[in-house]
């Protein structure tokens, strides 16, 4: 059997971990809550099919970022479809990036699990965002929006030790729900007290593990 080219083995990893990018990130939003925290008490995280390829590292070929995480989905994306140039950057340093990249994309399903740390203002040379969250296997930067967005993805654990804190508890909603219904981790005792109303805590389904 021959041996895939490293263009076949990106296309391969990106349009399998597309799935999984669509069921933890596309079809819920999630707040993650820290009493540690210190610029905002919580923050709302919210990605799009259009934040995907950015994720991958890849340069899209496509009309849209849209048009490309679709043909991600049906499992349609070509070779064709991308390539590895980037401005002011040798391919080679954008292959090496990629290849972390393709390697972090499977641990995306259970990013918002136990032991989620986070740190607000998160900067890694060029990069600044307005948070940052990683569980050692991976960290995601998010752009400052509102809600916010992923913007960058990074091998293993990136933040800063002194200054990223626990993240006490994630909350989870289908998108476009008004209230978080969802325990994903953490004690929501707390939380209701001082954020009154936007867990919906009557639900039936309550934690996530149940």
């Amino acid at each position: 059997m021959s041996k895939l080219t490293f263009k076949q083995r990106v296309l391969s990893e990106i349009v399998k971990s597309a799935a999984d990018y669509k069921a933890v990130f596309v079809d819920y939003d999630y707040l993650t809550f820290s009493e540690d925290f210190k610029i905002k008490p919580y923050y709302i995280i919210s990605a799009n099919a259009d934040n995907y390829p950015h994720l991958t590292g890849v340069n899209s070929l496509l009309p849209s970022a849209q048009a490309f995480f679709d043909k991600c989905i049906d499992g349609s994306l070509e070779e064709s479809d991308f390539d590895f140039t980037s401005k002011n950057r040798s391919e080679s340093d954008v292959k090496g990036s990629i290849r972390q990249k393709i390697k972090m994309l499977p641990f995306l399903s259970t990013l918002f699990q136990m032991g989620l740390h986070a740190e607000e203002n998160f900067v890694k040379g060029k990069i600044h965002c307005s948070l940052a969250t990683s569980d050692n296997a991976l960290t995601i930067g998010f752009a400052d929006t509102e809600p916010l967005r992923p913007k960058t993805l990074l091998h293993s654990n990136e933040l800063d030790t002194a200054r990223a804190v626990l993240v006490q508890l994630v909350l989870r909603r289908s998108r476009g729900a008004d209230k978080f219904d969802t325990v994903v981790q953490g004690d929501i005792a707390k939380f209701c007290e001082l954020f009154p109303g936007i867990y919906e805590y009557d639900k039936p389904q309550g934690k996530l593990d149940e």
